[in-house]
């Protein structure tokens, strides 16, 4: 557990290797803006890497206060990804100014590059999980809690969906020829994600059910309601928590199958009823809490 003086290992291990990850980028830059051999760069990658590993692992767990209130900011991910333009934009210029640009190097800071996003990313995601937890571990004003079984959008299908259309869209570029064979799979993995269940509206009782995908209904989360809003705390594991405050939440429902938590600008969390012992009170204890009637002690 993460704590304002113990950022815990998964943070520290995502600082490392963050700062390894820019370490290698920009070594890997000014070795190929110098001109640098391939068996020099082959050198001084991986002492660059172990280097940025240490430093990073020892800079986390001196400034472990600062480590974890980076979490707090909303901008995390953006300012992680900073590096990231400096990597690539040296990708276009050396691509376009040097026409004796050898596809090695280009690939280098390619590489280069997606491991900055990547690991900038899950700095991004372990800091927030570290904040939320230090903030929210030994609060005693949760309202109520339930389990997020899934019912609705799927983001693993959707990710398999949106990764066979990046997929099929670059070997048709690499090939040359425009083929849309993929596009079908990918549709199809894209719709059912977003919704297993398909239905439409009744007036005269229950939604009639157009169909439905089994085999989805896996818990997804545990959901923990406060007065200044939820904590969503994945079952899968890597996973973080996340903060979802009311401001952010537009509507909350019931349906005869689902507690439905409408978000704004992202897919609604749509819990299976079945799964919680009393819909009615979770909704009403969200919506007390959205009307501002709970006392809030803390904001995430």
């Amino acid at each position: 557990m993460a704590t304002p003086g113990n950022p815990g290992i998964d943070v520290v291990a995502a600082v490392g290797l963050y700062v390894a990850a820019v370490a290698v980028g920009l070594v890997a830059l000014g070795g190929v803006a110098a001109g640098a051999s391939s068996d020099a760069l082959v050198a001084l990658v991986p002492t660059a890497f172990t280097a940025g590993l240490l430093c990073g692992a020892i800079v986390a767990r001196v400034t472990a206060d600062a480590a974890i209130r980076f979490g707090a900011s909303r901008l995390r991910t953006v300012a992680c990804w900073a590096p990231t333009w400096l990597v690539a934009g040296g990708v276009g210029v050396r691509s376009v100014t040097d026409t004796g640009a050898r596809d090695w190097q280009l690939l280098l800071l390619g590489i280069a590059s997606g491991a900055v996003v990547l690991s900038g990313w899950l700095l991004s995601r372990t800091t927030r999980d570290a904040y939320v937890g230090a903030v929210i571990d030994d609060r005693d004003d949760m309202l109520v809690d339930w389990t997020w079984y899934q019912s609705g959008t799927h983001a693993f299908l959707i990710a398999i969906g949106l990764a066979l259309l990046g997929v099929g869209t670059a070997a048709s570029l690499v090939a040359g020829t425009s083929s849309y064979r993929f596009l079908l799979p990918s549709i199809v993995f894209i719709v059912l994600g977003w919704a297993p269940t398909l239905s439409i509206p009744n007036p005269g009782g229950d939604d009639l059910t157009l169909f439905s995908v089994s085999g989805l209904e896996g818990a997804r989360a545990d959901v923990r309601a406060y007065p200044d809003g939820i904590v969503i705390e994945p079952r899968h594991i890597p996973s973080y928590r996340r903060f979802v405050p009311w401001d952010r939440i537009v509507d909350v429902r019931t349906t005869a199958d689902r507690l439905v938590l409408e978000r704004r600008w992202r897919p609604a969390v749509r819990c299976d009823r079945s799964a919680i012992e009393d819909a009615e009170v979770v909704r009403d204890a969200i919506e007390r809490a959205r009307r501002g009637t709970a006392d809030s002690q803390t904001t995430i």
